[in-house]
């Protein structure tokens, strides 16, 4: 066999996983490589979970995490066996985001996993999963759509919630009914990372896209960030950017030219937001319980363990959260799989244990200790000693790119290195007042405080929040 005949068998055998698979860059905790598989929709068989499992034992020394945008994230990976496991993958019939690290230009963009609304068609019957499933189906690998100036995020939520933090998305999708049709309006150009023109919050496109036309609407707004957005830097690739340059109208326009026009919906429905916390009954006379997972934390072994559970208690599908949980789905008997859950998890009381989300700054190596995940555990073990745990959401970012949505909490905590003694050290800006589902970026209220600092003026503000009679919305707003 001649070389060239051997170079196009050898592109041949691994030309499925073009486009369709990446290992992302790591810097810290000794590991230079993590994998993001992306879960679509969230869900997952517990024969898939089982099979990750084992990827994570076999290539990531054991270790998982959850993600905020509901992937399952493994680290340690060697770029040498990544072959190896992309067919594992392939199989499983998961791909991974193409994380563009590498790239220092405006080039390589995918569209990331779509976040939706974990009990979507559990908790009523508006189940916007399968529009997530067919437009990842779409999306991935597809050669029109892995050339993007920078990722893309979609969220959908149809439960009367804001689950998903539809507003930080580039497009944000948000169930609504309009003379007795389903179907969505949507929020455009969120993005709260650093890159131009700064942290963003979705603006509301105020068009009714009915079910029917939902694949062709996010299609059109995906090709106008596509073919529109800055290609100049990666600073100005974000689709926020060229919202905030267009203005909403003309975006609508250039959208209605590519599908035709679109119904006119004013205003946007009142939400909330929701983790979906504890238990509750589903439409189908079944329950739900929640997992809460600090971080996200996980191994192997407590992977298994939940899909073990999933499928001796329910109906063998998990699905994952954005504030990154595990739910059973389809649960009979509620009280016998409590019982089993505290005997390999440790089951926390408060909200607080289920709202909030810390990033994994400790691999990208945008900390050093305190990381953002540990700094999260440090502040929820002083909620639950102020008995505040069911009033707080915290957010922990490791740094300004602000992957833990530090910006829209009540609560949120951004890392940065500073100097103290002549010493660099980890330390953290500290902003309050967030709210996501009302569209609200908090202030900074202190910055470049150590660890310890950071956990001194959160407890401050909590105790004087406690004296002050007043709700705790209405206390961070007078700060």
């Amino acid at each position: 066999m001649s070389e060239l005949e051997e170079i196009t068998l050898n592109l041949g055998e691994i030309s499925k996983f073009m486009w369709r698979y990446s290992l992302g860059r790591d810097s810290g905790m000794e590991s230079l490589h993590f994998l993001r598989i992306k879960i679509p929709a969230g869900r997952i068989k517990v024969e898939e979970l089982f099979e990750i499992a084992e990827i994570s034992k076999e290539y990531g020394r054991g270790y998982a995490e959850i993600t905020d945008r509901q992937d399952i994230q493994l680290h340690w990976i060697d770029s040498n066996r990544a072959l190896e496991i992309f067919e594992k993958l392939y199989r499983l019939g998961y791909t991974t985001d193409l994380c563009g690290q590498a790239f220092s230009s405006a080039c390589h963009g995918d569209v990331r996993n779509i976040a939706v609304c974990p009990l979507s068609g559990k908790i009523n019957d508006f189940d916007v999963a399968e529009h997530a499933i067919k437009l990842t189906e779409f999306f991935s690998g597809n050669p029109d759509f892995i050339d993007l100036p920078k990722k893309f995020k979609i969220a959908f939520t149809a439960c009367g919630t804001d689950c998903v933090r539809a507003g930080i998305n580039d497009l944000g999708m948000i169930g609504v009914e309009r003379d007795g049709e389903r179907g969505f309006t949507p929020l455009i150009g969120g993005g709260i990372g650093a890159t131009y023109p700064g942290p963003s919050l979705g603006k509301h496109m105020p068009v009714f896209v009915p079910e029917e036309r939902v694949f062709e609407f996010v299609k059109a707004v995906v090709e106008i960030h596509r073919d529109y957005s800055s290609r100049e830097s990666k600073a100005k690739a974000r689709f926020k950017h060229l919202v905030a340059s267009w203005g909403v109208e003309k975006i609508r326009e250039t959208v209605e030219d590519k599908i035709g026009e679109l119904e006119d919906f004013e205003g946007l429905p009142p939400l909330k937001f929701s983790a979906h916390k504890s238990s509750g009954k589903q439409i189908n006379g079944l329950h739900y319980l929640t997992l809460p997972l600090i971080g996200g934390i996980l191994d192997a072994e407590k992977l298994e363990k939940i899909a073990e559970l999933s499928e001796k208690y329910g109906s063998g599908e998990i699905r994952l959260t954005t504030t990154q949980n595990v739910i059973f789905v389809d649960v009979e008997d509620l009280n016998a799989l409590k019982s089993e859950l505290e005997r390999h998890f440790k089951i926390y009381d408060g909200d607080a244990f289920y709202n909030s989300i810390g990033c994994a700054s400790n691999f990208c190596g945008k900390t050093k200790d305190v990381h953002a995940k540990d700094m999260l555990r440090r502040l929820l073990e002083v909620a639950g000693e102020l008995g505040v745990e069911n009033e707080v959401l915290i957010y922990v970012s490791g740094c300004h790119n602000a992957c833990g949505c530090h910006h829209v909490a009540p609560f949120g905590l951004a890392g940065k290195l500073i100097r103290r003694d002549g010493e660099i050290i980890q330390g953290y800006d500290f902003y309050i007042g967030g709210d996501i589902a009302k569209l609200k970026m908090g202030k900074l209220y202190r910055e470049s405080l150590t660890s310890d600092e950071v956990v001194e003026v959160f407890r401050e503000i909590v105790m004087r929040y406690k004296s002050s009679g007043k709700s705790l919305k209405e206390f961070l707003e007078g700060l």
